[in-house]
This record gives C-alpha cells, sequence and structure tokens, in this order.
C-alpha cells in the first residue's frame, strides 16, 4: 500500500489507484501521511482540514472520515485510534515523501555517482505534478506543498551534481540553459552551467555565462556574485586542473 501526496492525493493498493473522494477526507489523509507515523490530536486534524472553520459537528465528521479511509485503503489498523487523537501506521516509506526522503539520503550519500543519479531519479519520478494539488486553497496544505516543491528542487539540484560528477556535462547543458532561465538569481545553477560548458571545451561560453549572472544579479538584487561563482571564474579563467572531470568520469 502506498499513499501518495506529490500530486493528487490517493492511495495505491495492490498497484491500483483508489481515489480518496472529497476534500475534508482528502485532507484528514495527507495530515496523517504527512506526520509520518506521528499521533495528530482530533483538534489538530479538525484545525488543519476545516482551515479554522470548523462547523460544529466537525469531530463526528472526522469519525466518518476516518472509517471512510480505512475501508478505501482495505485495512481498519491503517488509521489507529491513539490518544489524543489518530496515527497513520504503514510500512516505511509506504508514503510517496517518505520514499523521496529516503531516496534523497541514499542519493546524496553514495560515492558512486552513477547509483547515486540512480536513486536520485527514482525519487524525481514520484512527482506526478504539483504536491497535494487537490488541497489548493487550504493554508496548512498551501504551506506544505510550498515545502515538497523545494524538496522536487532539491532532488534535482542533487541530481545534476551525480551526473556532473559521471561526465554527462555535455548532455546537461541544454537542462541547465533552462533551469537558469527558469531561476535567474540561483547561482548554484549558474556555476553547474558555467562548469559544464567549461567541461565541454566551450571556456569563452562558461565566461559570457559568468558575466550573464553578474548582470542579473546587479540589475534585480543589486548584489554581485558571490564567493563561490566568483572563484570559479577565477578557475576556469586560469584553466585550473581542479575543475577538470575526475579521472575516474573521464574513463566511465
Amino acid at each position: 500500500m502506498r499513499v501518495r501526496l506529490l500530486g493528487p492525493v490517493d492511495v495505491l493498493v495492490n498497484g491500483e489507484s483508489r481515489p480518496v473522494e472529497g476534500l475534508r477526507r482528502k485532507a484528514v489523509l495527507a495530515v496523517l501521511a504527512l506526520r509520518g507515523g506521528e499521533v495528530v490530536s482530533a483538534s489538530g486534524l479538525v484545525q488543519a482540514v476545516w482551515d479554522n472553520s470548523a462547523p460544529p459537528a466537525a469531530m463526528n465528521a472526522l469519525q466518518g472520515h476516518v472509517s471512510r479511509l480505512r475501508a478505501i485503503m482495505a485495512s481498519k489498523e491503517a488509521i489507529r485510534a491513539r490518544p489524543p487523537g489518530y496515527t497513520l501506521d504503514l510500512a516505511h516509506c509506504a508514503v510517496d515523501v517518505q520514499l523521496v526522503e529516503y531516496l534523497l539520503r541514499q542519493g546524496t550519500e553514495q560515492g558512486d555517482p552513477d547509483q547515486s543519479a540512480m536513486h536520485l531519479r527514482a525519487a524525481r519520478t514520484l512527482w506526478r505534478g504539483l504536491p497535494l494539488a487537490d488541497l489548493a486553497g487550504l493554508e496548512w496544505f498551501e504551506e506544505q506543498a510550498r515545502y515538497l516543491e523545494l524538496r522536487r528542487l532539491r532532488v534535482g539540484r542533487a541530481l545534476l551534481d551525480a551526473r556532473m560528477a559521471a561526465g554527462e556535462h555535455a548532455g546537461l547543458i541544454p537542462d541547465l540553459e533552462q533551469l537558469v532561465a527558469d531561476h535567474p538569481l540561483d547561482e548554484k545553477f549558474r556555476a553547474q552551467l558555467m562548469l559544464a560548458l567549461y567541461r565541454s571545451g566551450r571556456q569563452a561560453d562558461a565566461l559570457a555565462a559568468y558575466r550573464d549572472a553578474r548582470r542579473a544579479l546587479g540589475e534585480e538584487l543589486g548584489i554581485d556574485p558571490g564567493p563561490a561563482l566568483r572563484e570559479l571564474e577565477t578557475a576556469i579563467l586560469r584553466q585550473d586542473p581542479a575543475i577538470e572531470l575526475p579521472a575516474a568520469a573521464t574513463a566511465r
């Protein structure tokens, strides 16, 4: 069984998607899933699910939603009553958000860039669109969705690092150019683009990318590039061996 939040909220049972009907019912499941097996108080659930505008019968409605969710998940034990509320009692990584965190750790702790990329690609495929897509408009879930979008960006950054370490710099240039266009003030993407261009034998283009970064930061924020970007420009000008592709990646 898997609870999926990285897109529309639903439940997979034996590989089959079981939709969760109703805004409030989806919200109850999402709160419990996001809290990762912790006990969530009934009052806390009501506050998040009804967005601080709960009806008088909210507690009864909450019990009804929990009962219906157990039926959808085909398990009375999937959601357990634990004073002062409820907890989602599923296997480790049975929530897609938990699985992303596991794969991200695996991808960033691996010494082998190919293995790292494998884990990170798997993490990236778990997104099926905007996270918590059908709970937009509820304040608590809007905040959670913003956090999950940042996790998607974190996975993307880590995957780029792994692919760069594996020697895929030339193939990454179009993706990096698009990322820079989408996030023009992100110095990390700027640095990765400069390095990919340089390692592809395009030193002049790498330096032009630095000048473009300096212009964008100056115009938008009134600042110069940070130390890391400036040091990379210096290394490119000097053709510093330290920024060349590692021998192992070259061999690969």
